[in-house]
């Protein structure tokens, strides 16, 4: 047969849920089971208009769109794909895994150009043949028998005797097809997945002789105590049946032009919510990211966030992630969200699934999710971004309602940064000077609090340009490095008070050494931040979660012991932990420090709870002696 130009080819595409589509002259969206979902999709095709078996669809699959497309819909080429599989139209061979997929995370644009799904490649290459389906597949391979028959037989939610109905069906009332029946079934190779693009007498043939024997079986068959997957049963017998009626094609019509596609598989195929704003005037828009083992911490964060928080204002609130669970989703929701608290949840996954992102230390890629915000956040002007290692003690509207002019973002300089820089660390200055190439090291400023003036941000950065430069070294500090290089000489710097660092310490060492390196007016302008802090950063190795008299650990408890998770986060102590607090501190009288040379105390949060630890053991629980020595810690601390 001579080649069709320009045919009239339909490939349609099912899909059930909310999802990313590909759309085009050749390729039709189509969703299944519509009469029965509840929610119709616009700007596609239902399966549920004109002849159809659209109610049908928990037990016949996609097939209910074949169905449509049998009845309903014309063309000179009929194919079939689904949401997350789509044929490759690429003449190269294409890596694929075990299951014979070539695999993507997400249905974007360089996926389909490597698959060459365009009008182009399709028109060029079906047009060659009359029958194009998805490559065999040897069965050996899926670890469930050797043959069709035994694969079917072995695999969940299969019953065989559906399998031999059908072929009793086929030898009662199509009997040419019995031979290749037999054949198929015997094979050591399958056809999966109802994927096929057959030319129109082909597919019409076809389609009269599948449903034919789908609904005679449907006649026969019980389905009464079939639980929800083994009712998908008319869809599992019709990836068989389409391996018979191929064979028989082949054998009986050997003038016809074959063609075996790859196939692809995508794993998050999911379509983003758009992040509007829900409030309408006196809204700060606030953006934190996190993971699902982060969750906890994450929550004590909001709950000093909403605890400090203003009735006069609206808090629009978005978790950027990539695996929170629903379950953890829906307890942050019931336990934050009210007439003036908004919680949304943003997953980035598909945001992030082709870039190649540098992580050490204790550091995760969470980090990088706040440079997507300006994208993620179309609609805002300005956002407060704020890490979840970290509690408010002050209301964020106050730092939302700065005025930073034409700046970037603003943000507290980073006085660790500046103690390394001036000498703690002999490899800081030759870092800033080779790799950063700040004019000013000591204006590096700590991305853990931030306020995003995203217009200015969109107005000289793209999305693309900035993760290129993120991509461009392994920098030292992440992302952190890439916003202090960006955003050199645009930066409104914000009182200390707004991001103060906890001062970690060990049996040798603390940050505190660190800190009195840097210049001596930005260590003076910490103490003073230490005396009423905006903002408590537990930045660095040293989590009031995992050591609990840690520096400013008793406004972290403060806020979890509110909390449905404070169990949880109690369970992550170690015993000894756990149980060596003597005393709770009054948080509004944090403990003094002298050091020697300083005129002003130094504050450090949990100072008297270490001692009293000491003293845990030489006291036990429930002795008089304890009891003495409560009495008189509590002298310390009235």
């Amino acid at each position: 047969m001579a080649l069709q130009q320009n045919p009239d080819i339909k490939i349609f595409t099912s899909y059930h849920k909310k999802c990313k589509l590909l759309s085009s002259n050749y390729i039709y969206p189509i969703q299944v089971g519509t009469s029965i979902n509840g929610i119709v999709y616009p700007d596609t095709l239902h399966d549920d208009d004109g002849d159809n078996i659209s109610d049908k669809n928990r037990m016949y699959c996609e097939l209910t769109a074949q169905y449509w497309a049998w009845k309903n819909a014309d063309a000179d080429y009929y194919g079939f794909m689904h949401y997350r599989r789509y044929f490759s139209f690429n003449p190269a061979s294409l890596r694929e895994d075990s299951y014979g997929n070539i695999l993507f995370n997400s249905p974007n644009k360089e996926a389909f150009d490597t698959l060459q799904v365009d009008d182009a490649s399709i028109s060029e290459l079906v047009s060659q043949y009359d029958v194009l389906c998805t490559k065999a597949q040897l069965i050996s391979n899926l670890n469930q028998g050797r043959t069709v028959w035994e694969q079917y037989e072995k695999s969940p939610h299969h019953r065989i005797e559906d399998m031999q109905t059908v072929l009793d069906i086929i030898k009662d009332k199509y009997p040419d097809y019995s031979s290749a029946a037999q054949k198929y079934m015997n094979s050591k190779y399958a056809y999966f997945c109802n994927m096929y693009i057959l030319r129109k007498d082909i597919f019409q043939n076809y389609s009269e002789w599948l449903f034919g024997i789908l609904q005679e079986h449907e006649k026969l068959t019980d389905f009464s105590d079939y639980d929800i997957d083994e009712y998908r049963v008319s869809g599992f017998l019709a990836e068989r049946l389409w391996g018979i009626y191929y064979t028989w094609l082949k054998e009986n019509h050997p003038e016809l032009r074959f063609k075996e596609l790859q196939r692809s598989f995508f794993s998050n195929t999911d379509e983003q919510a758009s992040i509007a704003p829900v409030f309408s005037g006196n809204t700060v828009p606030i953006v934190l990211s996190a993971n699902n083992k982060f969750v906890p911490y994450l929550s004590v964060t909001l709950q000093s966030l909403l605890q400090n928080a203003s009735p006069d204002y609206n808090y629009d609130i978005i978790v950027l992630t990539s695996d929170i669970s629903d379950d953890n989703r829906l307890l942050m929701k019931e336990s934050f969200s009210s007439h003036n608290v908004s919680l949304r949840f943003y997953n980035v996954k598909q945001d992030l699934s082709e870039r190649k992102l540098y992580v050490h230390m204790h550091i995760s890629v969470e980090t990088y999710y706040r440079l997507l915000i300006q994208d993620i956040m179309k609609d805002y002007s300005k956002v407060v971004y704020i890490d979840c290692d970290l509690v408010l003690l002050d209301d964020i509207a106050k730092l939302y309602e700065t005025d930073i002019g034409n700046c970037y973002v603003a943000a507290v300089t980073d006085i660790d940064f500046a103690g390394c820089y001036n000498g703690f660390d002999p490899k800081r200055k030759p870092y800033c000077k080779s790799v950063l190439r700040m004019e000013n090291a000591y204006h590096y400023f700590n991305a853990g609090v931030l306020l995003m003036n995203l217009d200015e941000l969109r107005k000289n950065f793209t999305t693309n340009s900035i993760f290129d430069l993120v991509e461009s070294t392994k920098w030292e500090y992440l992302d952190q490095d890439v916003l202090n290089v960006m955003c050199e000489n645009h930066v409104y710097y914000l009182d200390m008070s707004w991001n103060v660092m906890m001062n970690w310490k060990d049996k040798v060492s603390c940050r505190m050494d660190t800190l009195r390196a840097a210049p001596h007016d930005m260590y003076q302008a910490y103490l003073e931040s230490r005396k009423k802090p905006k903002i408590v950063h537990y930045a660095g190795f040293q989590k009031p979660w995992n050591k609990v008299d840690c520096d400013y650990a008793v406004y972290f408890w403060r806020y979890a012991r509110n909390l449905p998770i404070y169990e949880q986060l109690l369970a992550h102590l170690s015993p000894t932990a756990a149980s060596d607090t003597l005393i709770q501190q009054d948080a509004d009288t944090p403990y003094q420090l002298q050091i020697p040379g300083m005129d002003e105390p130094l504050y450090i949060e949990g100072f008297y709870i270490k001692l009293i630890n000491k003293l845990n053991k030489m006291f036990p629980l429930g002795s008089k002696r304890r009891t003495f020595v409560k009495r008189i810690a509590r002298l310390f601390v009235s």
